[in-house]
């Protein structure tokens, strides 16, 4: 890597779709447990706008395969990452 600001970019990314997924697991199972109709409601609009950043960086690392001089293996790392609906 060349340690510039889009490698920073990159790593900020997939760190970014590591939490996001991991919070979607940790939704998935409060919502197989939950009773209360307002949070069900409050979680699902939590699911929906995560899915909308997932897609969001997804485009993003798609756009990254084309930039000059990014670590190739990252960019499909984030790429995988962003296409994945969830690591469990």
């Amino acid at each position: 890597m060349n340690d510039g600001p889009a490698d920073s970019l990159l790593g900020s990314l997939c760190r970014e779709m590591g939490k996001l997924l991991s919070r979607r697991r940790q939704i998935a199972t409060q919502l197989t447990r939950c009773r209360d109709a307002g949070l069900i409601r409050r979680l699902q609009g939590e699911l929906q706008r995560m899915a909308v950043r997932q897609a969001e960086v997804h485009a993003v690392g798609l756009a990254l395969r084309r930039a000059p001089g990014l670590d190739p293996f990252s960019v499909a790392f984030l790429v995988e990452l962003s296409r994945r609906h969830s690591l469990a």
